[in-house]
C-alpha cells in the first residue's frame, strides 16, 4: 500500500460511508474482523512466572510460542 502525503487536512479525501444493504459494506466489515483477528492472534498464559536465569526464561518462552 503506497504512502500518500497531504499538505493539509482539507486535501485529504473524506471518509467512505456505506449504505445499509450495500455489498461493499459486508466485505468491509469482514475485512475489519479479519484484521482484528490477525492483530489479536497472540495469546498469553495468565500468571506470573519466575525464572532462575535469562536462559531458562528464553527456553520457556520458545517452548510456549511453538504450536
Amino acid at each position: 500500500m503506497p504512502v500518500r502525503k497531504f499538505r493539509s487536512i482539507e486535501d485529504m479525501p473524506g471518509p467512505v460511508w456505506r449504505q445499509p444493504g450495500d455489498p461493499a459494506l459486508c466485505r468491509t466489515i469482514a475485512q475489519l474482523w479479519d484484521l482484528g483477528r490477525r492483530l489479536t492472534n497472540r495469546r498469553f498464559i495468565p500468571g506470573v512466572r519466575k525464572y532462575r536465569s535469562i536462559d531458562e526464561m528464553n527456553r520457556a518462552q520458545e517452548s510456549e510460542s511453538k504450536p
